[in-house]
């Protein structure tokens, strides 16, 4: 409210440099070539880079680049939980872009752009709208910070080559991209690989199943591999594990111990009088977590509250043990809430565990994924961190065509709350950047595969998504870049149609109806409207 506006272009002509530290990194030094790009094609100028003492211009680095533009800014950097602060003000000579870290300042790139009407909706150059401004000024005094720490929306199946890098580009300039690095995924049979030799002459390690050890040679390829917790040498080796693992990556914050998946869990005396299968994973994890933070300071432990270690614990929790709550797969008869709230009661760190898109769920079919469904995308995330969560991940697919949206508005809402109040000037937003002239025809089409309307997948729906895009077209010809946005969706729709007749399809018309749909698929998968990688590898 007190600043000044900031004069950047005028006429075809940038009034302001951006300027960056004589010593900026790498980083640093892409973040603002991207920036001189970005306000030169939307102002119509030719922004400069230089390097300065940070007293006028578009000022960007850190603040230990620029102490003295950085005065009186609270940044804390070696906090791992406050390195993506950031702050943007205006004044008639200066726009300063000044970040805590190297990646608070990628962030600031972004949210400039972001306000001055740039948007990078889906991955890709053709779902990025780079509007025209020549007289290009803002008028801004914020201090920024993201409402979750973690914020990962990833793609269960992986990235493809094709795919990898255009997915990287939309976390980027959606500061989807984590400061703190919570690790929280299956590690049991990772710790049994990095420690062969040591398991293969205690197999005393392994848990007691039925009378007999449950040794990694046995195991029949899904990974239910469980350690014999009570063991005290068990716990040691791990412990050593976790402590060689920081001192050969000191930069990472943190590492995960949650138990492999499925069952398997030991029966032996000593493991039942620890208590639950949750009292017992949370036992290591917390031996674990006293040792890297007495040795190494800020380091943290992940672990899951999933499948049978999700009901919460009867001991307490390290405070650097991190507990992200699955939101599926819940056992012992709790609700979400009550999860969240158990193990919040026992002094833990809450995260959340996201499912937005599971392909083998949803095989991204109109309104199958959360990730389709923008009703409970924007009431969650603000629940979820009224409920002190402050850590969500979330796996997705690379299906942009029913879910796009979802991801989109989540990645904002996952940085600021209040964007989800905001929900439906995003959506209309969206609809207007990418389709103009037929935003109304559009609309129709995404009222129709988001998930709130519970679409079935039929022949009804198949034709209305078609007639929507039918009316696009026509509202829109003579408009490449739209009409090449509406062709991605013609392809998506055809793979829905396709996957009705496949999922209908009997006898030997089923072979063939499955060869056109994985065909279709494959030839359109660098739309990345669905997700060619999951179906071929787990469809067939």
């Amino acid at each position: 409210a007190q600043a000044e506006p900031a004069q950047l272009a005028a006429g075809g002509r940038a009034l302001m440099p951006v300027v960056i530290a004589p010593d900026a990194s790498d980083t640093v030094q892409a973040a603002a070539a991207d920036l001189a790009d970005y306000l030169g094609r939307i102002a119509g100028a030719q922004f400069e880079v230089t390097a300065g003492d940070g007293a006028a211009g578009i000022v960007l680095g850190t603040a230990a680049q620029f102490p003295d533009a950085a005065a009186g800014i609270d940044f804390a950097p070696d906090d791992p939980l406050r390195r993506e602060e950031y702050v943007l003000r205006s004044s008639a000579d200066r726009l300063l872009l000044i970040g805590a870290t190297e990646i608070a300042v990628e962030h600031a790139v972004w949210d400039l752009l972001y306000r001055v009407g740039y948007r990078q909706y889906f991955p890709g150059e053709r779902w990025e709208i780079v509007p025209s401004a020549p007289e290009l000024s803002i008028d801004v005094d914020d201090t920024e910070a993201p409402a979750y720490h973690a914020r990962r929306i990833w793609y269960g199946y992986g990235t493809w080559d094709y795919n990898a890098e255009p997915y990287e580009r939309w976390c980027l300039r959606n500061r989807a991209r984590s400061g703190m690095v919570l690790s929280t995924g299956h590690a049991y049979g990772a710790i049994i690989r990095a420690n062969a030799e040591e398991f293969a002459a205690h197999p005393e390690y392994y848990s007691l199943i039925d009378g007999e050890r449950y040794l990694a040679g046995t195991v029949d390829g899904s990974g239910n591999i469980k350690f014999c917790i009570s063991n005290p040498g068990l716990r040691e080796l791990v412990v050593q594990h976790a402590l060689r693992y920081f001192e050969q990556n000191p930069e990472a914050d943190s590492i995960s111990m949650d138990p492999s998946d499925g069952a398997g869990w030991c029966e032996c005396d000593d493991c039942a009088a620890m208590g639950s299968v949750s009292d017992r994973a949370l036992t290591l994890a917390n031996q674990v977590a006293a040792a890297i933070t007495e040795r190494f300071g800020d380091k943290f432990v992940g672990m899951y509250a999933y499948n049978v270690h999700s009901p919460p614990p009867s001991i307490r929790a390290h405070p650097h043990v991190i507990i992200s709550v699955a939101t599926a797969f819940i056992r012992g008869g709790f609700t979400l809430d009550q999860l969240i709230e158990g193990w919040q009661a026992q002094g833990a760190t809450i995260g959340i565990r996201e499912y937005l898109g599971v392909n083998v769920w949803d095989r991204d079919l109109p309104g199958r994924g959360r990730g389709a469904d923008l009703e409970y995308v924007t009431s969650t995330i603000p629940r979820f961190h009224s409920q002190g969560a402050r850590f969500y991940s979330s796996e997705s697919s690379d299906n942009w065509g029913p879910n796009g949206l979802g991801y989109f508005i989540a990645a904002r809402t996952l940085w600021d709350l209040d964007e989800a109040q905001h929900a439906d000037e995003l959506v209309a937003r969206f609809l207007d950047d990418c389709f103009g002239p037929a935003a109304e025809a559009m609309g129709a089409f995404y009222r129709d595969i988001d998930a709130s309307g519970n679409p079935l997948l039929c022949r009804d729906l198949i034709g209305r998504m078609y007639q929507s895009l039918a009316e696009a077209r026509e509202a829109a010809a003579g408009d490449e870049a739209i009409i090449g946005r509406i062709n991605d969706l013609v392809l998506y729709t055809r793979y829905v149609e396709l996957f009705l007749g496949y999922s209908t399809a009997q006898g030997e018309a089923r072979q063939q109806a499955f060869e056109d749909l994985i065909r279709h698929a494959y030839r359109m998968r660098e739309t990345m409207m669905v997700h060619t990688k999951a179906l071929y590898r787990d469809l067939v």
